[in-house]
């Protein structure tokens, strides 16, 4: 198991632990550190990072993962998050991506999470962001 994690939380953000950098898509450092809660219903104020809008905007969504990806964690370097503009989270780096239920969605060193809240394949991304006309 990889020593960075990324917990969906029912109904609210990924709360992503280990060590993580979270960089805008130019590759300039956002955050640093060992917990970082991001942003998946798309509503937040403070994108990419979670403002605890899910609350005021009724997100729904369990949490879960129709199609999980187990694939093969290489070694325990950081997790990179690297925030695309107006589309999803790209992950590269060693992680381990949890469904609220504890099982795993995913397990690899590369993904593609949601950020939009109207992924039809939560948690991975399907490209609704660009129908949706999501910004941030």
């Amino acid at each position: 198991m990889s020593a960075n994690q990324v917990a969906i939380r029912a109904n609210g953000p990924y709360v992503c632990t280990g060590r993580i950098i979270v960089c805008d898509d130019a590759g300039s450092a956002l955050r640093e550190g060992a917990q970082v809660a991001l942003c998946r219903c798309g509503a937040s104020n403070d994108k990419p990072f979670c403002d605890g809008s899910h609350n005021r905007v009724g997100f729904a969504d369990a949490g879960g993962c129709a199609k999980p990806e187990a694939g093969a964690v290489s070694g325990d370097g950081p997790l990179r998050v690297t925030v695309k503009k107006d589309g999803p989270l790209f992950l590269e780096g060693p992680v381990q991506v949890q469904a609220a239920d504890g099982s795993v969605a995913f397990s690899g060193d590369k993904t593609w999470l949601c950020r939009c809240g109207q992924s039809q394949n939560k948690p991975f991304c399907d490209g609704t962001h660009k129908k949706v006309g999501f910004t941030g």
